[in-house]
């Protein structure tokens, strides 16, 4: 596989970096931070350029929080300055990088999503009789930066841009070892180990997250034969019509996950199902005849809007509402 340089110059450079900026701020100009920002943006994109050719650059404190639906989950956001570093970053890397996915991965890809996953497993579930389903332990927390590392330097020779995606990496260092953040998360003492973890809110930790487990589907289609794989992120679905097939590479990607990604299936003996069940997937309830909302999501739905309309402001019902009738709604329908 060809290696790539001379990539570091041009993610540095001051009108790739205000490029960056403006991809980054499309959509959030209301927000207080992006609002400091814009005023001394051509300054801060300046001081940020000479900070990544000297070296210097290194990503600020995180501004954290714990979101308990629909399970706990810490979320870091970066400054600014740090996510129009990582806007770049992709903007220059996910050309290179992104042709190498299956087809069938719809994590933080244009033109794919949570939608057109869900499309296309009730296509997959009338097509075969069993399906596998399968996901990851603590993912973004167990993912190894030495890992990353070497996944980026099979594609990359540039010195210089290494070092820098080693720093936006192990910038998630410390995060989860607050003894309070460990608490509300459920974690064991010491975990996660030093040199794991991402910071779950970057942009570039979304696109790791996709291509981390890459190399599990080509595992999969090619050496395992699986008729179709599809996942989202670290939910995997693996469809047949041999139930034993299934059976035995659930065990084969489990060693191929502790060996070749450090990793732990949350559920090792996971049942491989007949596909004329109903499905939980991607928080959607799913069958051979559709898909529908959980009864859970139409309930939180319903209280958010009440919620708004008892207390909150007429921007921000407006603001949801359109949101569900945008989005989340037109999702389900479709």
């Amino acid at each position: 596989m060809k290696r790539i340089g001379n990539l570091f110059a041009h993610i540095v450079a001051p009108e790739t970096l205000h490029e960056a900026w403006l991809a980054f701020r499309r959509g959030k100009r209301s927000r207080a931070s992006v609002h400091r920002f814009e005023k001394t943006a051509p300054g801060q994109i300046e001081q940020l350029h000479r900070d990544l050719v000297t070296g210097t650059y290194r990503p600020s404190q995180y501004r954290t929080r714990v979101i308990t639906r629909p399970k706990a989950r810490l979320i870091a956001a970066a400054p600014v300055r740090d996510r129009v570093v990582h806007h770049a970053v992709h903007r220059a890397l996910a050309p290179v990088f992104d042709p190498s996915l299956i087809e069938h991965t719809y994590a933080c890809l244009p033109g794919r999503g949570t939608h057109r996953a869900l499309i296309q497993f009730v296509r997959n579930a009338r097509r075969y009789r069993h399906v596998l389903l399968l996901d990851i332990r603590h993912y973004f927390l167990s993912m190894d930066h030495d890992i990353i590392h070497d996944l980026m330097a099979r594609r990359l020779k540039d010195k210089s841009l290494l070092a820098l995606l080693d720093r936006i990496a192990r910038s998630s260092e410390g995060l989860y070892r607050d003894p309070a953040i460990a608490a509300r998360l459920g974690l064991p003492a010491g975990f996660p180990p030093p040199g794991r973890g991402l910071a779950i809110g970057n942009l570039t930790s979304q696109w790791w997250g996709n291509h981390y487990l890459s190399g599990l589907d080509h595992h999969a289609r090619r050496t395992l034969k699986i008729p179709h794989v599809q996942r989202y992120m670290d939910d995997s679905a693996l469809f047949s019509n041999d139930a034993r097939q299934l059976a035995e590479a659930r065990d084969d990607i489990a060693h191929w996950l502790h060996v070749h990604r450090g990793l732990r299936l949350k559920n090792p003996k996971a049942r491989v199902r007949d596909t004329g069940e109903s499905f939980i997937y991607l928080g959607m309830r799913v069958s051979r005849s559709g898909m529908a909302a959980r009864a859970e999501a139409m309930a939180r739905m319903e209280r958010r809007l009440n919620e708004l309309a008892l207390c909150g402001t007429r921007e921000a019902l407006e603001r949801s509402t359109a949101s569900f009738a945008g989005t989340t709604l037109q999702g389900w329908l479709g």
